[in-house]
């Protein structure tokens, strides 16, 4: 049963309940997207790196000390993890709007 708020919404926008939860949970999975996306690449730019295999190349050829390196590279691989997840649940969000 879809809440007071989303009910309301949706009268407002001449959306169904449905439609504005989708709609919102899109939102909110981009917005996430995008925070991990940045906080990735913040990482990275310290390496001088744009990808976790550029920053493990530089670890394994001894331009990088993997002890100094090491919650980035656990930080780094969380992220990676997060970000796929997101992405699948967008996929999920945008092919349940597709069928209905």
């Amino acid at each position: 049963m879809a809440s007071s708020i989303i009910l309301r919404l949706a009268r407002e926008l001449g959306l169904s309940a449905e439609e504005v939860e989708r709609k919102a949970s899109e939102s909110l999975l981009r917005e996430e997207l995008r925070r991990v996306r940045a906080e990735k690449a913040s990482i990275l730019s310290k390496y001088r790196v744009k990808s976790f295999s550029e920053l493990m190349r530089l670890v394994e050829e001894g331009v990088v000390s993997d002890v100094d390196a090491h919650e980035d590279i656990v930080r780094i691989d969380y992220l990676e993890h997060r970000e796929k997840t997101l992405e699948r649940l967008l996929r999920e969000i945008g092919q349940r709007g597709s069928q209905g």
